[in-house]
């Protein structure tokens, strides 16, 4: 996967959505954040799909879409059902150091004792979808658990695991989202 594909599916799975207007043909993609910096740093790295697109701020939150397109249809098609998002290994496992990196600074941060526990919010996964994304993160050297807060879900790296993952994605978090790892 190239640069493009590993940040539009960390930022997916970040909590981004593909959406298709009322009489649209294809899907577009819908992001939001506090930092304006994070959502042109993104479009930047996707410019193809953003041609025409600005950011506007709604309600305390930077909002940008970008242009349909069938690149985007097709990937709803593979990640969405029944317009849920869903995950499974096929899905997570193609993604490296950026994807991750763009994951983690959309729906991640730091807890804990002195922050060392790093954790990424799941809820949009539901259980059995969590259970997947703990598999993967175990699976690949970064040991975490599950924290269920309520019906918030989240996986919670241990201390260990938090140092695997940073020491993964640091290389790929641009300077001014440092303070995030």
């Amino acid at each position: 996967m190239i640069v493009k594909d590993q940040i539009l599916l960390g930022t997916i799975l970040g909590g981004s959505s593909l959406v298709k207007p009322p009489n649209g043909k294809n899907y577009y993609l819908s992001m939001r954040s506090q930092n304006e910096k994070w959502l042109c740093y993104k479009m930047q790295e996707m410019q193809s799909l953003f041609k025409f697109s600005n950011i506007n701020w709604y309600t305390n939150t930077y909002r940008c879409n970008s242009c349909c397109s069938r690149e985007l249809t097709e990937l709803h098609d593979y990640i969405y059902e029944e317009n849920r998002r869903r995950i499974t290994m096929e899905i997570i496992d193609p993604i490296r150091d950026i994807g991750l990196a763009v994951w983690y600074l959309d729906s991640g941060s730091k807890t804990g004792r002195g922050k060392k526990n790093a954790y990424i919010n799941t809820t949009k996964f539901g259980e059995n979808g969590t259970l997947i994304i703990k598999k993967y993160f175990n699976e690949v050297g970064m040991a975490c658990n599950i924290n269920k807060d309520g019906k918030r879900l989240k996986i919670l790296f241990t201390v260990d695991g938090t140092k695997k993952l940073f020491k993964v994605i640091s290389p790929c978090i641009p300077f001014f989202m440092e303070h995030k790892i």
